[in-house]
């Protein structure tokens, strides 16, 4: 049967085995999650450590932060072009405003106009 998924036998066994452990433990998790009376004073709930872990994990990623060159090539290629960016658009409207108020942009030369 293995030579039909290109593997040894020592493999095929390995993974008939840890699909039977996981059906198991998806079955033991089913019972206990099905039993109304098991948890009842925890609020109903199966206590499972890993979804635990994560969860704790992403609560406290904030504090777990640490700066390094991986981050700072982030800041530096994603984040900082969108403020370059924004400061060429904002100066491109502060000036043609400036143009407008001074009188130097005329209304018919104006790319929007109302009329």
């Amino acid at each position: 049967m293995a030579e039909k998924y290109g593997i040894s036998e020592e493999e095929y066994k390995l993974i008939q085995q840890q699909a039977s452990r996981r059906a198991e433990l998806r079955r033991e998790f089913l019972k206990q999650r099905t039993n109304p009376w098991k948890h009842a004073a925890e609020a109903g709930y199966v206590f499972d450590p890993a979804l635990q872990k994560y969860l704790s994990m992403k609560a406290t990623s904030f504090e777990q932060f640490k700066p390094n060159r991986t981050n700072s090539l982030f800041a530096i290629c994603a984040i900082a072009p969108m403020f370059v960016y924004g400061y060429f658009i904002w100066n491109e409207r502060n000036n043609r405003e400036q143009q407008i108020r001074s009188g130097e942009l005329r209304y018919k030369d104006r790319m929007f106009k109302l009329a």
